[in-house]
């Protein structure tokens, strides 16, 4: 229990100090023309690319929109960051389940009565399934493929989860690049 409560309190920890270095270089970029022009010369493609790496780290859970007042303080507008977050998101999910799928044909050879436990667990739950995966994405610090990659295993095809996972991540990323964005707007 205890275990579990400092690998908790770490985990606040690294993403509050990811939030605090996120506000001390967008107040740099923000007062360095060089540093502007880095972050406007890389823009979209820069946004997309860390919301990729972000979304297929599964070690360090450091949400991709906590670094949008960086891409604000170079004058990118909120709404495209959004959509540049959530389509890196998206397509680190696909890779993910690209992943799962994997697993699903070696676990299937290796480990058939696992593979019939997981399919006859998701044959079981499937109402509980879209809200879950919504709920997740909308929510969870952790990335989807915490539960792509799994679900992906099961069998559950992918336009099933699209839906959720593209609505789930849009509500994310646009609670926490607001939310980043007004408490860098607050406190700098």
């Amino acid at each position: 229990m205890r275990t579990r409560i400092l690998e908790v309190l770490g985990i606040i920890l690294l993403i509050t100090a990811a939030l605090v270095g996120s506000f001390f270089l967008a107040d740099y970029v923000q007062s360095n023309g060089t540093a502007r022009q880095l972050v406007e010369h890389f823009g979209y493609l820069g946004i997309f690319l860390v919301a990729l790496l972000i979304g297929l780290n599964l070690f360090l859970p450091v949400p991709a929109a906590t670094f949008t007042p960086i891409f604000v303080s170079a004058g990118l507008p909120i709404p495209g960051i959004i959509a540049t977050l959530v389509l890196g998101a998206l397509v680190a999910d696909t890779i993910g389940y690209l992943i799962g799928l994997g697993g699903r044909h070696i676990t299937r050879h290796t480990s058939p009565a696992l593979q019939k436990k997981m399919q006859s667990f998701a044959e079981r739950h499937h109402a509980l399934l879209l809200p879950f995966v919504f709920l997740y994405s909308a929510f969870s610090p952790f990335p989807n493929e915490v539960i792509i990659i799994p679900l992906a295993i099961m069998g559950i095809r992918f336009r099933v989860l699209f839906l959720p996972l593209l609505l789930g991540t849009i509500l994310y990323e646009g609670l926490l690049a607001y939310g980043a964005t007004s408490a860098f707007q607050y406190f700098f």
